[in-house]
């Protein structure tokens, strides 16, 4: 049997993720305690990136956003997470991906996770819409008209 070697590097990072996400969860359901804030930096250039396009036109490869005080909306997925902030008074969402991740810090805490940003990581979301496709899809309402 030919034995696969043992990928420590991607168990670490599996890890930390779980960690970020751990974290991102607390925060989402019970805010900060006290002088807790999160530093988290990412690749703006990351595909899964979403964010208005006024912050990612200043040609910076990454961004670090802050969450302590003004923040809200925050929501974690498996993938990433959306954030609502505030940037020179104005109120944008941003949703980053954790394969976007370069670091992620609480200085409070002297708590720090370095990442590389995979960017081909990327997971294709299903669209789920309302729309009738055309093709071979029979309505249930003419299988009910034609019953009667």
């Amino acid at each position: 049997m030919l034995q696969k070697r043992i990928e420590y590097d991607l168990l670490l990072k599996r890890a930390s993720i779980s960690v970020v996400k751990e974290v991102l969860r607390h925060i989402a359901v019970s805010g900060l305690y006290k002088k807790q804030h999160l530093y988290i930096t990412f690749a703006v250039n990351h595909p899964g990136v979403k964010m208005a396009s006024v912050l990612k036109d200043d040609g910076d490869d990454e961004m670090t956003i802050v969450l302590q005080y003004e923040f809200w909306d925050l929501m974690v997925d498996d993938y990433g997470f959306s954030v609502s902030l505030s940037f020179d008074h104005s109120d944008e969402t941003v949703y980053i991906p954790f394969s976007s991740l370069m670091i992620v810090s609480d200085p409070s805490e002297d708590f720090c996770l370095e990442f590389v940003p995979d960017f081909g990581d990327v997971p294709v979301k299903t669209k789920h819409t309302n729309e009738k496709k055309d093709g071979n899809v029979i309505s249930i309402e003419s299988i009910r008209n034609n019953a009667h």
